[in-house]
C-alpha cells in the first residue's frame, strides 16, 4: 500500500444538514478531490466532477444534507401526518 499523498483519504468538511443541524464530511481520495474540485472550480456540475462519487454523497456536498437525513426527510413511507 502506497503512502502516497495522491492515495491519501481525506475527510472533505460539508455544510449544516437542514434535516438534523449537524455538519458533517465526506470521505474520499485526495487525488479524487483534487481532481474534481478542479473541474468543479471551472464550472462543471457535481455530478460530472465527482462522477465515481455516490449520488447521496455528492448531494451532501452540495447542500449538506447526510444520506441518512435525506431518507428520513423523503421516505416513501412517510406521510403527512409524520411531519411536524
Amino acid at each position: 500500500m502506497s503512502n502516497s499523498p495522491e492515495s491519501m483519504m481525506i475527510q472533505v468538511p460539508t455544510g449544516i444538514c437542514c434535516h438534523c443541524g449537524q455538519d458533517g464530511y465526506v470521505e474520499m481520495p485526495y487525488k479524487q478531490f483534487c481532481e474534481g474540485r478542479a473541474l468543479y472550480d471551472k464550472g462543471a456540475l457535481m455530478q460530472d466532477a465527482y462522477k465515481e462519487l455516490d449520488v447521496d454523497l455528492r448531494e451532501q456536498m452540495i447542500s449538506g444534507t447526510h444520506p441518512k437525513c435525506w431518507i428520513e426527510m423523503f421516505s416513501p413511507t412517510c406521510s403527512q401526518h409524520d411531519l411536524p
